[in-house]
């Protein structure tokens, strides 16, 4: 009843509120961590299926899962990006090869 009523608060704990939890209902944090987990799972199911009054989110500050590029699209940046550099003139010195 415990988890239930903290789930109904919150639905994403962050560490040092899974450690209060857990020593507050004398369960391990691992204990907590998983029942969390699996209700999670399941009211994202309900609420999908058009049950439930809340739209299952994400917490605020995770990336999305294609917002990291991946090496071949960093690889494709790179080449672009020196594309667009403004070729050397012959016969002056770039800011690489200048010596003080």
């Amino acid at each position: 009843m415990g988890l239930e009523k903290r789930f109904e608060k919150q639905k994403y704990l962050s560490t040092p509120d899974r450690i209060d939890l857990a020593e507050s209902l004398g369960l391990s944090q691992l204990q907590v961590k998983t029942w969390y987990q699996n209700r999670r799972m399941k009211w994202k199911k309900i609420v999908l299926q058009g049950g439930g009054l809340e739209s299952p989110t994400k917490p605020k500050g995770r990336p999305k899962k294609n917002s990291i590029p991946s090496s071949e699209q960093l690889t494709e940046q790179e080449r672009t990006k020196e594309a667009e550099k403004p070729a050397e003139v012959p016969g002056e010195p770039s800011d690489r090869s200048r010596e003080d």
